[in-house]
């Protein structure tokens, strides 16, 4: 493969916390699918164009990760973007919080009673203060 495609590849193949913070996305994005799911079906509120509009919005995470890895691709084969961060990085962390407070929400939605919990107070408290 020429260099050019290679360098696209490197942020991946050479980090493996790259490689660790992409496959924890895939991880925690199709558990918060599945959990979704489970959360639809349980109060019968289960439908395909809302199902098909969450696929877009995760689908929209994994371009996310691919246009972080074409900047670090870049900036590694030399373009100079004022920056050298690895945003691959960088980008899956901040979908891997966002699925993670994605997941605690369905959680409290499947079993009210976590609601009352320390961590979730915590996490519903964060939400609160952001919407006054």
């Amino acid at each position: 493969m020429p260099h050019a495609f290679e360098v696209f590849l490197d942020p991946i193949r050479n980090s493996e916390v790259a490689q660790v913070a992409i496959i924890a996305v895939v991880i925690l994005t199709i558990s918060d699918v599945c959990f979704g799911c489970i959360n639809a079906l349980l109060h019968r509120e289960f439908s395909s164009s809302k199902m098909r509009e969450g696929i877009a919005h995760k689908s929209t995470s994994f371009g996310f990760i691919l246009v972080a890895d074409v900047v670090d691709g870049a900036i590694i084969g030399g373009l100079d973007l004022g920056f050298s961060a690895p945003v691959l990085v960088f980008a899956c962390s901040y979908l891997v919080l966002m699925e993670i407070a994605s997941l605690l929400e369905t959680f409290c939605k499947l079993n009210p009673s976590l609601a009352d919990t320390p961590l979730f107070a915590l996490f519903s408290r964060g939400q609160n203060d952001g919407q006054r």
